[in-house]
This record gives C-alpha cells, sequence and structure tokens, in this order.
C-alpha cells in the first residue's frame, strides 16, 4: 500500500504543476523556467541534507551527469517546442509512452526479464490513457511530425533516465536529486543566456510565489519521491506515474476549473485503475512464491551425522 500512496503522491504532484506552469509561461521563457526550477530544487535539498550523514557521492558522478541531461535537460526543452505544434491532448498520450519505452529498453537493450503482469498491465494503462486523452474535437489539425518526433524522443529520454535511475542504488535520494539538479542549473545556466534573456524578467508576486513552489515541490521534493520509489520498487513501476499525471489534470480542471468530465474519461480512469490493480496481482504473488520457499526450508531438517 505504501508503494502506491507514494506513487500517488508522486503524481498529484506532478498534474497539479500545469496550473502554475499557466501562470507564468506566458512571460517566463521555457529554457529560463527549467533553469529557475532545477536551481530552486537544488537548493531546497541541499538545506536538507545539512541534516544528514556526510558521504561519498564521487563514485555516481558519471550517473549524475547522464540523469540530469535525459531527466532535466534534454525532455524539457523537447517537450516546450514539441507542444507549439501538437495538442496538449496528443502530447500527454506521447508521453505516456515512457513505460512502453521503458519496458522496450529492458528487454531488448538490457536483457532485464519482465513478468506478463508488467507487460500486461504496462499496455493495458496506455490503452486507458488513449481513451482519456483522446481528443473531443477530432484528430484533424491536432499535430505536425515535427511535434509528434519532438514529444517521442523527449518520452525516450525520461525512460533512459529511469533506467539510470534505478542504478542509484546506495545512498540518500535528497543527496543524490540534489547532485542531479545541481548539475542540470549549470547546464542550463548558459543554455537560458543564450536562448532567452533571464535578467530581463518582468513577473509579479503571484507569478515569484508560482516558480518557487514550481521549484521546491516539482522539482526538488517530488525527485526526491521519485528516485526513492525506484529505489525501492523500480523504474518500471515508477514509470505508471505518467499514467496517473493526465487523471490529475483531468480531475483538477473539473474540480477548479469547471471543465466537463465526460463518459470518455470515466473509461479511461478505470482501465488505469485496473492496470494498477494488476501490477498489484504480480507483487502478491511474488510474496507468496517466498512464503512457499520459507515453508519448505522451515520443513527441511538437516539429518544427523
Amino acid at each position: 500500500m505504501r508503494k502506491y500512496s507514494l506513487l500517488l503522491l508522486i503524481s498529484c504532484i506532478w498534474g497539479s504543476q500545469f496550473f502554475f506552469v499557466a501562470l507564468v509561461t506566458n512571460d517566463v521563457g521555457a529554457v529560463t523556467l527549467s533553469l529557475l526550477k532545477a536551481l530552486i530544487g537544488a537548493i531546497c535539498l541541499s538545506i536538507m541534507s545539512l541534516f544528514l550523514k556526510r558521504e561519498n557521492y564521487l563514485a555516481n558522478s558519471k550517473l549524475y551527469i547522464g540523469i540530469a541531461i535525459f531527466e532535466v535537460v534534454i525532455p524539457f526543452v523537447l517537450i516546450a517546442q514539441g507542444q507549439k505544434y501538437v495538442s496538449s491532448s496528443i502530447a500527454s498520450m506521447l508521453i505516456a509512452m515512457v513505460p512502453i519505452i521503458t519496458l522496450i529498453l529492458f528487454v531488448f537493450f538490457f536483457n532485464k526479464k519482465v513478468s506478463p503482469f508488467q507487460t500486461v498491465s504496462i499496455l493495458l494503462g496506455f490503452l486507458g490513457i488513449i481513451i482519456l486523452s483522446w481528443p473531443t474535437q477530432g484528430m484533424g489539425g491536432s499535430g505536425t511530425v515535427l511535434g509528434n518526433v519532438l514529444l517521442l524522443l523527449a518520452a525516450l529520454s525520461f525512460a533512459f533516465s529511469l533506467i539510470l535511475m534505478e542504478k542509484l542504488e546506495d545512498g540518500s535520494p535528497i543527496v543524490h536529486m540534489r547532485n542531479i539538479l545541481g548539475i542540470a542549473t549549470v547546464i542550463l545556466l548558459p543554455m537560458a543566456f543564450i536562448l532567452e534573456q533571464p535578467l530581463l524578467l518582468s513577473i509579479d508576486g503571484i507569478q515569484i510565489v508560482s516558480i518557487v513552489i514550481l521549484g521546491i515541490f516539482h522539482a526538488g521534493i517530488v525527485y526526491m519521491l521519485y528516485n526513492l520509489l525506484i529505489k525501492s520498487e523500480g523504474a518500471l513501476f515508477a514509470s505508471f506515474s505518467n499514467y496517473i499525471v493526465p487523471i490529475v489534470g483531468v480531475l483538477l480542471g473539473y474540480l477548479m476549473l469547471k471543465e466537463p468530465l465526460l463518459i470518455q474519461h470515466f473509461i479511461g480512469i478505470c482501465i488505469i485503475l485496473c492496470a494498477l490493480l494488476l501490477s498489484k496481482e504480480r507483487v502478491v504473488e511474488k510474496k507468496q512464491e517466498v512464503g512457499n520457499i520459507k515453508e519448505v526450508n522451515v520443513g527441511y531438517k538437516k539429518s544427523p551425522r
């Protein structure tokens, strides 16, 4: 139950970010916003890490750089550009390819065994996303090939970073993500000055608060929780957050913006919940196998010499 609570919390945090991004997106460039989020998130986790025991994390430096590039830098730029050509509903379906791409990478490139329950639950969850996010106004003019390719590359980048994050086995998630966000800040800083003008921002108090919230919760805290979930349950299970985030977005739109809640939304949500139940069934089965092994060990007695 703990892992589902953690998955839901992560999805709720990420699902609510669209509200805060909408408040600043017209006045803050995409790269500059990503820089500020990474910087504030790194500062937040740095303060939290002061209360932890100091350890040597230099052995993970290559992983930190790779995760910073594939989780923070590349996908943010690709999504910002891709959504200029693709509708939000199509974009959510393409980004929801992360679990499927992660599954493919595991099986075909990393030779990792995946259970039938994992495969079925991931495919079923993606079917739910298609139904949940299907445009109500039709597909015509919803996007271009360029936008689709950019968003699929972003999903591929997210999937690859998931696999890299799974390799961060030892150490505190707080320190791991502090270092990753710090590296992302260093990479994004020159990009922001080259592509945009971060020193010429003109934003009001509400926008400043929104950026601070995005940095603390939607970069610092959520990535710490994400790393914790990956460490305890693996990359495939953590990738399910990409299926729940659209559900959070739909429900928030209904509750806060009075957007319509259609029958397709109910069907999509139910299918995604069924996919999560399938993943739960896989875990129960695994626990039963462990229990049977214990019973065999108890029943075995060493013969006297």
